[in-house]
């Protein structure tokens, strides 16, 4: 157990997986922002597993205050610290539950992302991964509060769970605006595109693929190694289409390198089947980078329903044609777009979402 600036008596505590450097899946950029708007009397409870990260260092962490580092076998330790609510990001951490640090405490869940496939299917939503559905209906049910990060995620919720329609509340992800050098420059060629995410099947890298093979342009990738299997099969694509002359891989991006990348390509592609935010579309706005966008999830409630580089990525040609017309556009019209997304980033600040939650922990707490 290692604490960093942690004085063990909080209002709210955050139970939490993944935090600063320590990233595994989509809720890091979340956890960023929310810290560094956080309030004294809220501290965060980063739960790892010793057997993986056998040596946790303090700079990975966002910052050098109310941060607890603990394993996931040391729970039974959370008993010590004095907390009112308990905020919980992450639907495998459930176990944490049976520890008895709970008891006579509030519970907020932040779903993050309902676990399901893409597509998912009513009558099997989980595809039978039985495991993730008992730990994310536990949390709910234990919940006395549960929190979507997208009116799309609620409704998604809602059509599975009808019975948690009057504890659900929606409060939007976040993002600094006061961080970053928005984009100027939109070209008049313009044929370097990105992609930027976890190596997940439901971001929609293979179908990008596909569809890029027609498009006159390259795409930099920036992403993890994390599914090797989907790798393969990219790999495989790849190979087989003879599309390496139009593909980069360049890693994992954060950052000040995650803010170059966003600046040197001329519009990042978020190709995903579903997304329950979208945090990428943030960052790139938030640059003034243009961005072409699936419609589907939380990403359309950010970019509002006028914007122009939009397709449905389960019609096959329809990224190509929004490519094809993002090339075709003149700058004005592009510029056009770009500012219209901008406007629209501003109304997904990390204050206004810190705000939202305090507002919330306040009300539970009176």
């Amino acid at each position: 157990m290692l604490k960093i600036g942690f004085n063990g008596k909080y209002k709210v505590l955050h139970f939490i997986n993944e935090i600063g450097g320590y990233i595994i899946g989509g809720i890091a950029t979340f956890i960023e922002q929310l810290y560094k708007f956080h309030e004294a009397d809220e501290g965060f409870v980063h739960i790892y597993d010793g057997d993986i990260l056998d040596e946790i260092d303090i700079r990975r962490y966002p910052g050098d205050r109310d941060i607890l580092a603990i394993d996931y076998r040391e729970i039974g330790k959370l008993s010590r610290f004095e907390f009112d609510i308990g905020v919980i990001h992450f639907y495998g951490l459930d176990y944490i539950m049976d520890s008895g640090i709970f008891r006579d405490k509030k519970i907020v869940y932040v779903i993050h992302s309902v676990p399901t496939p893409e597509p998912y299917f009513l009558d099997n939503p989980f595809g039978g991964h039985i495991e993730v559905q008992r730990s994310f209906e536990r949390l709910c049910e234990e919940a006395d509060i549960l929190v979507c990060v997208s009116n799309c995620e609620r409704e998604k919720l809602i059509r599975l769970y009808p019975r948690y329609d009057s504890k659900t509340r929606v409060i939007y992800n976040g993002i600094d605006m006061t961080t970053g050098e928005v984009k100027k420059d939109i070209r008049e060629g313009r044929s370097i595109f990105g992609f930027l995410g976890r190596l997940d099947y439901r971001k929609g890298l293979l179908e990008c693929l596909k569809e890029f093979r027609d498009v006159e342009g390259k795409l930099m990738i920036a992403c993890d190694n994390q599914d090797i299997a989907y790798m393969g099969e990219i790999i495989s694509f790849i190979d087989g289409a003879k599309l390496w002359d139009k593909v980069e891989f360049i890693g994992w991006v954060s950052g000040k390198r995650k803010e170059n990348f966003l600046k040197v390509i001329d519009a990042l592609i978020v190709p995903s089947l579903y997304e329950p935010f979208g945090y990428v579309v943030l960052e790139a706005g938030r640059l003034g980078t243009p961005v072409i966008s699936s419609c589907r999830g939380g990403i359309y409630e950010i970019v509002g329903d006028e914007y122009r580089y939009v397709f449905d990525p389960y019609e096959r040609g329809r990224l190509t044609e929004c490519i094809r017309r993002f090339q075709r556009d003149s700058v004005d019209i592009v510029e056009k777009e770009v500012s219209r997304l901008t406007e629209r980033v501003k109304m997904f600040s990390a204050e206004k979402m810190a705000s939202e939650y305090r507002k919330l922990f306040n009300e539970i707490s009176n």
